[in-house]
This record gives structure tokens, sequence and C-alpha cells, in this order.
């Protein structure tokens, strides 16, 4: 789908349902939100996502969501994150099947005449995390992750001029990570007040195709003024060694860059800075909704350039719709870039 196309991209928002008790004595909240929706990367498509709230009234969420598109794209991932019940530990699971098609222009920040080659991820994988609370907020985690990607190109556009990337035909990622977070929100997905910074080192494991190492870097803050809340973002991610050519960090999609389609900013180094005001006002609608408005302008480049790297801007408008108190959020974006424009579904907050 050519960008001139992106600006008649519509969502259609096509249910919402809230099961506000638990059945058969489970307890909990169960949340099915199936939705439909066109993204500049994927064309229509729909899915749906089923959450168990505070599971057996214990807290914490199971996810399963599924989707597929017209595009022949398809994913489905389940989550689960469960805290003991003396607050202290906090173990999360996450697994996830799918295949993918996805343009790829290369690192850097590619001209918008660049000539994107198509490339098909097959994968399977996941990651268990055993995270400790301690005083003041803060957590230390460990993780374990695991991945097998099997990759298949269409030899054109940029894999037509080199096919020499790192994990050309896929690999196995297996990499343990370090994470520091301090939690200070008072929501999570929807939150009114508090700030939040996570720190993330990655290195690769023995038996992995890839030896790299990531680190990734995000801080917010909330503040509420009467009806209104703004929330302020700042993402810094640098990758170093045989990096997957698809692990490349990069700006855009549905977390950063909202309206720069297919991921099209990448590098050894992204950062990003970002807004978004939205209006927690009056119930007007059947179910609860938050205007919002947003922006946000990110670089991408080697480890010194980046900071001198052109930087690209995206701007745009959304809908807000918090589920289980604003334990959950189901989320639509408007985004508009210098390359293009596009709406957006994500399920919680953008940052």
């Amino acid at each position: 789908m050519g960008r001139s196309a992106h600006a008649t991209l519509v969502l259609a928002w096509l249910v919402l349902v809230q099961a506000s008790a638990a059945s058969g004595g489970l307890g909990g909240e169960f949340l099915p939100i199936p939705v439909a929706f066109s993204y500049p990367e994927t064309g229509p498509g729909g899915g749906a996502k089923l959450r168990w709230q505070d599971p057996f009234d214990h807290p914490g969420y199971m996810d399963l969501t599924a989707y597929t598109t017209v595009r022949h794209q398809s994913n489905m991932d389940a989550t689960v994150e469960r805290d003991s019940l003396d607050g202290v530990w906090r173990l999360t699971a996450f697994g996830e099947v799918g295949k993918f098609p996805e343009e790829w222009f290369g690192p850097g920040d590619p001209p918008p005449d660049s000539l994107p080659g198509v490339y098909t991820p097959t994968y399977a994988g996941g990651y268990a995390q055993v995270s400790r609370w301690l005083p003041g907020g803060f957590s230390v985690g460990a993780q374990l992750y695991a991945e097998n990607t099997s990759i298949r190109t269409n030899r054109q556009g940029v894999f037509a001029v080199d096919s020499s990337w790192v994990g050309i035909h896929g690999g196995t990622d297996f990499d343990g990570s370090l994470i520091l977070e301090r939690e200070g929100r008072d929501l999570k997905e929807n939150p009114k007040s508090g700030s939040y910074l996570s720190l993330k080192l990655q290195t690769a494991l023995p038996g992995a195709d890839f030896d790299w190492q990531d680190l990734v870097a995000d801080a917010s803050d909330a503040v509420s003024q009467g009806d209104f809340t703004e929330v302020g973002r700042i993402h810094k991610e640098e990758a170093w060694g045989s990096i997957p050519f698809w692990e490349i960090p990069f700006l855009g999609w549905r977390k950063s860059l909202r309206g720069l389609p297919n991921k099209q900013l990448r590098g050894q180094s992204v950062q990003c800075i970002g807004w978004e005001t939205r209006w927690n006002g009056p119930k007007i609608w059947v179910f609860p909704m938050q205007p919002a408005i947003f922006g946000e302008l990110g670089q991408a480049g080697s480890h010194g350039g980046v900071w001198t790297a052109d930087p690209r801007w995206a701007a745009g408008f959304g809908l807000r719709s918090p589920l289980a108190g604003g334990k959950a959020v189901l989320r639509a974006d408007y985004g508009w870039s210098q390359f293009g424009s596009g709406l957006y579904v994500d399920f919680g907050q953008a940052f």
C-alpha cells in the first residue's frame, strides 16, 4: 500500500465488552476485546484480546491475543503476570508464534524514495522474568529469552543490492537480561500521576546464533490538572555486536513516532522524546473514552552520530478506553509524519 493511501485508512472499533463479574467463582474480571484495524504496515486486519484481570482475586493478569491481516500476517501471543501474595515477587511469562511479512529499508535514515525489500519472518519464542520489589518502588529482575526465526526475502529493493545482512536466513536468539525499574505511577496502563523508569541490559548467551548486546532506557512522568493529564516520555536504545537485521533498533510502529510507517528509522542508536495530553472528562459515551493529542521527535544513527542526525517528527490524536478501572486500556491513534500517516490500535499505554 502506497503512502498516499495512508490518509484513507479507517479504524472499525467493532465491539467493546466488559464482563465485570467473574464466573464460576474464579474471581477477577474478564475483558474480551474484539477489534478491527488497518495499520500502514498491515492493511485491514482483525483480532481479539482476552484479558483476565486479577485472576482468582490476586494481583496480576493473563492475556491471550490473536490477529490476522489481509497481507497474510498473523500473530498469537500469551502473557501471564502474577505478584506474590506478600507483594515482594513478580513473575512474568510471555510466548508468541507468528508469520509477519514486513518492508525493510536498511539501517540509518533513508530518504523517502528508498527502495524497500520485503522479508517474511516465521517465529516462535518467548521469555520468563522474575522480579523482586525493593523499597521506594524499585524492582530488580532477570529475564531469559529464546526465539527461533526463519526468514524469507523477496530479493528485491535493498535485498537485491545487499544480501549480507546478519541473520538473512534467520536463526535462534537466546538472551539474558538484567532489568531495573522504578514504578511510581498510580496506574500502569492509564496513569494520571507519577513517574516510571526502566533500564534493561540484554546480552546473548551461549548457544545463540547471534552475539549482540542491547541497552534500553525508558522514562516517563504523568501530571494531572483538573480533567487533563499530561504524560512526557524519553526513550533511548543502543545495540552492539552481530545484530540480527530485524532487531536493529528502530523508531516507528505502535509505540514511538506513530505516523512513521514501516519502522523506517533504524540505527545502532535511536532516541525519542514525546508527550501526550488526554482529557479525563465526563462519561458522555456508553463506554468511557479519553480524547488525546500527542507529539514525538526522534533520531536514529550510529552510536556517536545519532546526536547530529536529522530529527524526525510525528504528531496526532487518538482515543483511550480505560477498562477495569484503568488497569487495562484499549487505544486508537492517528498519527502523521513527513513520511506518511496511519491509524494504530493497540492495548496499553504507548509510553
